[in-house]
């Protein structure tokens, strides 16, 4: 793909030109799917979470229960998050116009993803089957053990969050291109001195990004909340690396996108 490398004005229109016979590039804008490895859930970090401080004077049982349930939420993970590149076709003011026609709105956009070419939203969940277990639980009267395993599965979603990032910045880096920090509906970001939001209901147009939603692995409800219930979304920006990066930065691949 050939993009214009230099400054990009928030009401400039940058045409992007790619080449259909580039079956590499014809992927990166298909729906991706990325299995997070199995996450390692730290009880102490269940235990700071719930506002202990003070690890030692956490009671011997609450101790036990926080550290049976991060077993429980490694063992009933089930990472998985679509994904795909999305091309910028310009930025007007807060409107950020996108390849199919889509536009998200937030004044942070102009910032945020200043120099990017491209897109990356993504639905990611940790699965069903711990939200089942917190229910169970809830259910029998274990109120404990259902709070705990609830927040181990936060930490899944934070696991599997990082993974993903991480393996699309070495998928960027082939290609040298940077990744953004993570984008969300729903989320507050200041912009010259006060606060923005993006709206929660652009949550829809970011799952119309993904395309079909019988492929993905996470399931949008009317009020925009997200099934299975622990679950995220967002979006991450894509760019060029700046030259003295590119020199720098080289990371072994049998397949460049140029």
């Amino acid at each position: 793909m050939h993009a214009a490398r230099g400054e990009r004005h928030s009401d400039l229109t940058m045409p992007i030109r790619a080449s259909a016979t580039d079956a590499g590039q014809i992927r990166r804008f298909e729906l991706a799917l990325f299995h997070p490895a199995p996450p390692a859930i730290s009880s102490e970090r269940i235990l700071r979470i719930q506002g202990y401080s003070d690890l030692t004077r956490v009671r011997p049982a609450i101790r036990h229960a926080a550290h049976a349930m991060a077993q429980v939420a490694s063992a009933l993970s089930e990472p998985s998050v679509a994904s795909r590149h999305v091309r910028i076709r310009a930025m007007r003011g807060a409107t950020l116009q996108l390849q199919g026609g889509h536009e998200l709105h937030c004044p942070f956009f102009a910032r945020a993803l200043e120099g990017c070419v491209e897109v990356v939203p993504f639905a990611l969940t940790a699965g069903e089957p711990i939200g089942a277990r917190v229910v169970e639980l809830a259910d029998a009267g274990d109120l404990l053990e259902a709070v705990l395993l609830e927040t181990a599965g936060w930490l899944c979603i934070e696991d599997a969050t990082r993974q993903f990032k991480a393996h699309l910045r070495e998928v960027s880096l082939q290609r040298d291109r940077r990744i953004t920090s993570r984008l969300g509906p729903g989320y507050s970001y200041k912009v010259g001195g006060e606060m923005c939001m993006w709206p929660l209901e652009e949550q829809a147009t970011l799952f119309a990004m993904l395309g079909d939603a019988q492929q993905l692995p996470v399931s949008l409800m009317s009020s925009c909340a997200m099934l299975p219930k622990l679950s995220r979304s967002g979006m991450y920006g894509v760019g060029p690396l700046p030259a003295a990066r590119r020199t720098e930065i080289r990371i072994p691949s049998q397949e460049r996108f140029e």
